[in-house]
């Protein structure tokens, strides 16, 4: 039976290819979460199921609570233990029957089972609905980015949840409530994307568990398969109790999440396909997770200390992101284009212009709207070429969200454009790439919103550039970015502004000669040598640097 399901639609790849909120977790994952929440079905623990779906928990809960505590003769007598909710009609409707079926087949009468499954199943919206507290919360959340959710809910969602905000997905805003509807010494376990870890958006909600919750166990399932559809939502599952830090917290990442995986969780054991660490104490306040190793961590810590990150204004260097248009069929043009006034070309460069290593223009260029380095737009009047241009696309251009919220500047671009950065000499990076791809720009071409850039007034960007193409330059951003299947890195600003590098002023001459005269080398262990050299690094530290990525390519 094809299931439909009316959840808020989430956008995976891009506006044209969208899936359903709700993915169905393998059984095998859910007694494992089960477990490690350390629920055997005892009557005396309250659990919920947020978004209970077609009840993969609830169902596997009530099993339990059966077999644990034997088969329950009155309503009464477990009519408070479990506690699911559904938005969709059709699919909780699913669930009860499930749920009733299943615990005829445990013993359980027929009309207690039926009436036990339609009074533990309800049908509404988690996020608005009223409940008491809980020991255990439990499941798997939707997830929906902001832009498949209806503005009005979307408004109301953002006014009622606090650490949903930003670009947070709506998985956010289940995690916030389900923290809060804890009892005292309750626990959460969430299967959900990873990203809240690392991403700006997920500061609130890491500040929220630091401050009032403790997290016991995090599993990184990103490699993994842990459920029935195959989906890429780079999920982990997250153990987090009510009150105060304890001092260890488990730390696992699965290769695949087979069941005999899941045994050596169970067992605390490190296999070729199961790694497991344990860390003393926890990240603080808003602290990214930065997770691979304890041993990786105090390394990271130990070069943050000793150094100055990029997004810092005394590293001296800036980094930030091309311009974005809205509309690129419109506004990017080729540079022989005669259809706007040549004044308004600039020439721009994109990713494929540099996929060699080195900058390869193909000749296109950037529609500017503004006038020099002002927010002004220009005035139309006085270009008739590029008004009658814009005039033909204008119904799409007047679509876009930031001429809607501006009618009057319809053909302006999403982020303004400034021209004295075309004139400046820049570091180009592309987002996702499995190893650090960094390019010299000489000042001749203005970045698209696919690359990233750095530059600087103080640093000699060739030495510049060996840092940031070295293994410990990749070693921040696997520490503080999310990852992508194939272990595909980010490389986005919010992670490239954390890079660490020396002080420009505390550094000799002799030290960034040697830097940029391995400006130009394709030997990565002749880079990673100089740079080790720059920032005090022994074998033992560069084994951790070089490592983090070899044990999970060698598997």
């Amino acid at each position: 039976m094809q299931l439909e399901f009316s959840v808020f639609r989430k956008i995976v790849d891009s506006p044209r290819v969208a899936v359903h909120g709700q993915v169905l977790t393998k059984s095998h994952i859910v007694d494992l979460m089960l477990d490690l929440a350390g629920y055997s079905g005892q009557r005396s623990i309250r659990l919920l199921d947020p978004g209970c779906g077609v009840g993969a928990f609830t169902v596997a809960a009530a099993v339990r609570l059966v077999r644990s505590d034997g088969i329950p003769k009155a309503f009464d007598d477990v009519a408070g233990c479990i506690q699911g909710i559904e938005k969709d009609k059709a699919t909780a409707s699913i669930c009860r029957e499930r749920l009733a079926d299943t615990l005829k087949i445990e013993g359980v009468a027929s009309k207690l089972a039926t009436r036990l499954a339609n009074h533990w199943v309800t049908t509404g919206d988690f996020l608005e609905h009223e409940f008491g507290k809980f020991d255990l919360v439990i499941g798997n959340p939707p997830y929906v980015r902001q832009e498949a959710i209806p503005k009005a809910k979307l408004k109301h969602y953002r006014a009622k949840f606090d650490c949903f905000y930003d670009r947070a997905d709506l998985y956010v805003a289940f995690f916030e409530k389900g923290l809060k509807l804890l009892d005292d010494g309750g626990r959460l376990a969430f299967i959900c994307p990873d990203r809240f870890a690392k991403n700006q958006y997920g500061k609130k909600l890491r500040a929220l568990i630091a401050e009032q919750f403790a997290v016991e166990c995090v599993l990184d399932l990103a490699q993994a398969s842990p459920f029935e559809q195959d989906v890429t939502s780079y999920p982990g599952i997250f153990i987090v109790k009510q009150g105060e830090q304890s001092k260890h917290v488990e730390y696992f990442r699965l290769t695949d999440a087979t069941p005999k995986e899941c045994d050596y969780v169970r067992q605390k054991k490190t296999n070729g396909m199961v790694t497991y660490h344990r860390y003393d104490g926890w990240f603080s306040g808003e602290q990214q997770w930065s997770i691979e190793s304890p041993d990786h961590l105090a390394l990271l810590r130990r070069l943050e200390a000793d150094c100055v990150a990029l997004g810092n204004p005394d590293s001296g260097c800036r980094v930030g992101i091309g311009v974005a248009t809205g509309a690129d069929q419109v506004f990017i043009v080729d540079k022989n284009c005669d259809e706007v006034e040549r004044q308004l070309l600039m020439p721009l460069v994109t990713t494929r212009d540099i996929v060699s290593g080195v900058v390869k223009w193909r000749g296109e260029c950037v529609i500017n709207p503004f006038q020099g380095d002002t927010t002004e737009l220009i005035d139309l009047r006085k270009f008739p070429k590029a008004r009658y241009y814009f005039e033909r696309f204008r119904t799409r251009l007047q679509g876009r969200n930031v001429a809607k919220r501006d009618q009057e500047r319809w053909y302006r671009t999403i982020d303004r454009v400034y021209p004295g950065l075309q004139r400046l000499p820049k570091l180009l990076i592309p987002d996702i790439k499995a190893d650090n791809l960094i390019v010299m720009e000489p000042g001749k071409l203005y970045p698209h919103h696919n690359l990233y850039y750095v530059a600087s007034e103080e640093w000699d960007l060739r030495a510049l550039r060996t840092i940031l193409r070295s293994s410990v330059g990749r070693f921040f951003v696997w520490m503080y970015g999310v990852k992508m299947r194939g272990d595909f890195l980010r490389f986005q600003a919010q992670y490239l502004r954390r890079i660490c590098i020396p002080r420009h002023e505390s550094m000799k001459k002799r030290t960034v000669n040697k830097l940029f005269s391995v400006d130009a080398s394709t030997d990565q262990d002749e880079i990673d040598s100089v740079v080790a050299e720059v920032y005090r690094l022994n074998d033992a530290d560069m084994s951790l640097v070089r490592g983090v990525a070899a044990s999970r390519r060698q598997r």
